[in-house]
Parts: structure tokens; C-alpha cells; sequence
């Protein structure tokens, strides 16, 4: 425990630990896996970012049926930017389904300014901040729709996020590891479609996303400790 806790005091995880021991179903890593391959063969690049998670839901930019140029964003100094806000990132195939308890950890530049974070292929699907003002959100589960109030404006530019809903369908929104923006209200127990990150058409305008880890489960408050001092470590951020 002495190392334990050594290494969160100073800002980190465990040398030897890693965010792979907590079995995420995806894990976009802060300028890791991020390469510009031509993947449609049409003779220019596009945006792949790796998934480190082993399943492959790597993040595709513009993806569809075919790349879409337009929409694909870019790579800058280690995070994905998008040019405005329809760009987006594909996760994997679009088939992610997020049931009953699932956490959502993202880092990325909020603006509030409607930005729509990660949702699914249409707006049936989606988590957006800043709805009419800073202090409002709103969700939907397959078209189920949740307005938020949070308990206190969360802060613009680079942030982490923690989405947590849990096995009683209470949203728990907790901003730099030590902010909670949202104490747990109940919302839809419907399932989460999680097809883009973030999600087109009020998506994040001219921000960055530097990093997102997905679960299908709620994390323990032992793992989340390590996640949170990890993810905030590596992005060069510190707990409210």
C-alpha cells in the first residue's frame, strides 16, 4: 500500500499497473496508436487511432460505409481535433451496446457549447453539455431523453469526465477525478448505443479529444482511483 499510495500522491498510477487489468471494451490513448493510413485507397490520408483495449473498436474518422473526408478531423500534438462540428470518430463497427451499468472516462476540450461527447450513429444516442446554458446537459438511451441540471457549471477547456450510471440507472458526473458537476439522478435504463466519440452534428466544434476508455460495467471506486490518477497523469492534468 505504501507504493500505492506514493504514486497517487504524486499524480500517477502504479509503475507496474495498467488501465488493461480493468478490461476496457475500448481505450483511445493520448497520442498512442494514432497513424494516418490511406484506408479507403482513394490516394490521401485518413485518421485511424488505434483501440489499446484488444477489440479492436479502433476510431476511424468520418467513418460510415466509406470515409468521409470532411468529417474526419486531424491528429495535433498527441489528440484528435475535429474542424467543426460535424467531425467525428467512429468507435470500432458501431455496434457497442452499453446495458444496465457502464462508466465513460473522456478527456477533451469542453466548451459548453452544446457539445455532443460521444453518442450513437443518429441522435437516438448521445451525451451533450451545455444545452442552452453551461449548467445544462442532456442524454438520451435509444430515444429516451434525460435534461440535467448540474450542481455546479463544469469548466471549459482541456477536462476529464467520468460518466458513471449504476445498477440503480443513477447518472453520477464527476469532473478531474475530485469535482462531482452532477450528484446521481435517475435516467433511462435503456441500453447506450456508443457508435461515435464524439458524436456528429453538434459534436465538439474546433476541440480536441485526448483521450477516451469505455466499460460496460461499473468500475469500483478502487479502480476508478487508479483510472482517474492514470488518464489525468498522462494528459498532464490535476484533480479539482
Amino acid at each position: 500500500m505504501l507504493g500505492l499510495g506514493s504514486s497517487l500522491a504524486l499524480g500517477g498510477a502504479p509503475s507496474e499497473w495498467t488501465i488493461l487489468e480493468t478490461s476496457p471494451e475500448v481505450w483511445w490513448k493520448f497520442n498512442t496508436g494514432q497513424t494516418t493510413p490511406d484506408i479507403d485507397a482513394d490516394g490521401d490520408t485518413d485518421i485511424l487511432w488505434a483501440d489499446q483495449s484488444g477489440n479492436d473498436r479502433d476510431g476511424t474518422g468520418g467513418f460510415t460505409t466509406s470515409i468521409i473526408d470532411a468529417k474526419q478531423g486531424s491528429f495535433s500534438g498527441g489528440a484528435w481535433q475535429s474542424d467543426d462540428d460535424n467531425s467525428f470518430l467512429r468507435i470500432g463497427d458501431g455496434t457497442l451496446s452499453l446495458t444496465d451499468d457502464y462508466t465513460i472516462f473522456m478527456v477533451f476540450t469542453n466548451a459548453n457549447n452544446q457539445d455532443t461527447i460521444i453518442g450513437g450513429t443518429d441522435a437516438k444516442d448521445f451525451y451533450r453539455f451545455g444545452v442552452g446554458s453551461a449548467g445544462a446537459g442532456r442524454i438520451r438511451h435509444a430515444n429516451n431523453q434525460n435534461n440535467l441540471t448540474f450542481d455546479e457549471d463544469p469548466s471549459t477547456g482541456k477536462v476529464m469526465f467520468k460518466i458513471l450510471r449504476n445498477a440503480s440507472d443513477e447518472l453520477i458526473i464527476t469532473q478531474n477525478s475530485t469535482t462531482g458537476v452532477l450528484d446521481a439522478v435517475s435516467i433511462s435504463s435503456a441500453a447506450f448505443a456508443c457508435a461515435r466519440g464524439p458524436a456528429g452534428a453538434a459534436g465538439i466544434a474546433d476541440g480536441f479529444v485526448y483521450e477516451l476508455i469505455i466499460y460496460n460495467r461499473a468500475v469500483t471506486d478502487a479502480e476508478s482511483a487508479l483510472i482517474e490518477a492514470d488518464v489525468l497523469y498522462r494528459n498532464s492534468l490535476t484533480a479539482d
